[in-house]
C-alpha cells in the first residue's frame, strides 16, 4: 500500500462501519490453538446481533481487555434458525497493544468520547458509533507498524472479483499454486513491492515475517527488480515458495503464467492463462454463422437463434508460444518415475469478465495440438480458435488438474531449478507476468 494513502484508506473504510468483538482469554486460547492459529475464525450470534458485521468490513478484537487485533469481515451466512456465524480473517494484533492503552490516548483526544462503552456491556459483539470508530481508527493509523497490518486487508478486500484483467489471472495462478500444495495454514513470511503483487493479500501466521525487499533465491541469475511479490508457506516437512515477477506493470503484460517446480518428485508444470471471449452465434437449422458480440451479424430472418458462445483465438502469438514450448517439451528421462502425462505445458482458459470463482478448462499442449492437426479449431470465417462448446466437456476441471500437480502425475521428470529459471526467463522477456513456485523438503 502506498505510503501516502495507506492511513486515508483505512479511515474512509471505519467510516463504512466498524464492529467490536469482546473475547475473554479462554475463548481466545481456544482460537489462537486452532490452525489458522487464530488468524482466521468463526463465531456464531444471534441473527440480530450478526448484522452489526458487514461483509469486507472492519472488526476490532478486544481479548480480555489486555490486547487488541484488528481482521476483516470475509462473511455473514444464517447457519440455523435463530443464528448466523461470522467469519473472521486476516485478524493480526495491532498497536495500542491493550485496550487500556487505548482508552487512555482517546481520553487525551476527548474527554466526552464513549470510552466506557469498550470495557462495559454484556454484548461480545457490538456496531462502534461513528464518532468512537473515527477517533478509534486515528490512533491506529498514527502508529506507523500498524501499515503492515492493513496492507493484507485491503488487498483481500480489493483483489479482483472477476476475471477481468491481468491482476485477477495472477491471483488465480497464486491460489492454483496454494491448492496444488495444500496449504492449510497462512504464509510464515512475505515480502512485496508497492501494488503489483496479489501476494500482499495473503493470509499470514501469526509472527510472520513481512518485507518490502522481494528477491529471487541466492544464486540464481534472475534480475531482482522484476520480482513484486514473494511468500514462503511450509507444513509437515515440506516447504513453497512463490514469486511473483513481471517486467511492466501488471496491466500492460500480454499474460500471466505459472510454473510450479515440484523439486522432491522432479515435475515441471507451466500453465499459460488465455481469455475466452464471448461471440454470438446464430443458428438456423443445422448451418451455424458466427459473429462478433458487438457487431452487427446482418441476421434477421425469422426462425433464427442467437446463441452465445466462448471463444480463444489461435492467432500469430499464440502459435508462437507454442512452438516455444514445443522446443522446450521433452521427456528428460523416460525411464524415470510414473506420469500419466510427462509433458510440462497446459493451458487454463478462464471466460472474461466471469466469476472468479466459476469453472474452468485446462487443456494439455499435446491435445490442443491434436485439435489443431484434426482441424478441431477452425472457425466459421477461416480461422483458428478454442471453442467451449465444440469441446464437449472434453477437457480437464480445475480440481482434478489441482490433484494431479498435487500427485506429481503430471508434469517433467527430473526438472531442476535450472529448467524453471529457464522458462521464467523466457516468460518475462515475451512480456507475459510469472508466478513461480518451489516445492521442496524441508532439511
Amino acid at each position: 500500500m502506498a505510503k501516502q494513502n495507506w492511513r486515508s484508506k483505512v479511515l474512509a473504510l471505519a467510516s463504512k462501519g466498524v464492529s467490536y468483538v469482546r473475547l475473554t482469554e479462554d475463548e481466545w486460547d481456544h482460537l489462537r490453538r486452532t490452525r489458522s492459529g487464530g488468524t482466521r475464525f468463526s463465531l456464531t450470534f444471534p441473527h440480530e446481533v450478526a448484522r452489526r458485521a458487514k461483509a469486507d468490513s472492519l472488526p476490532l478484537f478486544a481479548i480480555n481487555e489486555r490486547e487488541l487485533r484488528v481482521g476483516v469481515v470475509s462473511s455473514v451466512h444464517t447457519v440455523a434458525t435463530l443464528d448466523s456465524r461470522v467469519l473472521f480473517d486476516l485478524v493480526q494484533p495491532v498497536l495500542p497493544g491493550a485496550l487500556n492503552e487505548l482508552v487512555a490516548r482517546l481520553s487525551a483526544i476527548s474527554t466526552r468520547l464513549p470510552t466506557r462503552r469498550l470495557s462495559e456491556g454484556d454484548e461480545n459483539l457490538s456496531a462502534l458509533s461513528e464518532k468512537l470508530r473515527e477517533k478509534i481508527f486515528e490512533v491506529l493509523t498514527s502508529e506507523p507498524a500498524n501499515e503492515a497490518v492493513f496492507g493484507p486487508i485491503f488487498a483481500r478486500i480489493d483483489r479482483p472479483r472477476r476475471f477481468d484483467g491481468m491482476r485477477a489471472l495472477q491471483a488465480d495462478a497464486i491460489s492454483l499454486a496454494l491448492k496444488a500444495f495444500g496449504v492449510t495454514d497462512g504464509a510464515s513470511a512475505v515480502s512485496f513491492v508497492g501494488k503489483d503483487s496479489s501476494i500482499e493479500g495473503t493470509r499470514l501466521l501469526e509472527d510472520a515475517v513481512i518485507e518490502h525487499d522481494a528477491r529471487w533465491a541466492p544464486g540464481w541469475t534472475l534480475d531482482d527488480s522484476d520480482v513484486t511479490g514473494k511468500a514462503v508457506f511450509t507444513q509437515r516437512d515440506e516447504r513453497l515458495v512463490v514469486y511473483t515477477a513481471n517486467k511492466r506493470p501488471l496491466e500492460k503484460l500480454l499474460g500471466v503464467d505459472l510454473i510450479y517446480l515440484n523439486e522432491q518428485r522432479g515435475s515441471l508444470v507451466m500453465v499459460q492463462y488465455k481469455m475466452m471471449e464471448s461471440t454470438k452465434v446464430v443458428e438456423s437449422g443445422h448451418e451455424r454463422h458466427g459473429g462478433a458480440v458487438d457487431g452487427d451479424d446482418g441476421f434477421s430472418e425469422i426462425g433464427q437463434v442467437e446463441l452465445k458462445e466462448w471463444v480463444t483465438a489461435i492467432d500469430a502469438q499464440f502459435k508462437e508460444e507454442m512452438e516455444r514450448m514445443t522446443r522446450f517439451e521433452k521427456d528428460l528421462t523416460p525411464e524415470g518415475a510414473y506420469r500419466l502425462n510427462p509433458g510440462a505445458f497446459y493451458f487454463k482458459l478462464v471466460r472474461r469478465n466471469a466469476a472468479t470463482n466459476s469453472p474452468t478448462l485446462v487443456l494439455s499442449l499435446g491435445h490442443l495440438d491434436k485439435l489443431l492437426k484434426d482441424g478441431d479449431t477452425s472457425g466459421p470465417r477461416g480461422g483458428l480458435r478454442i471453442s467451449y462448446e465444440a469441446l464437449g466437456g472434453h477437457y480437464l476441471r480445475g480440481e482434478g488438474f489441482i490433484e494431479l500437480i498435487r500427485s506429481g502425475y503430471i508434469g517433467t521428470r527430473d526438472a531442476t531449478t535450472a529448467h524453471l529459471r529457464t522458462l521464467i526467463d523466457e516468460t518475462l522477456n515475451n512480456h507475459r507476468g510469472v508466478v513461480a513456485a518451489i516445492q521442496s523438503a524441508i532439511g
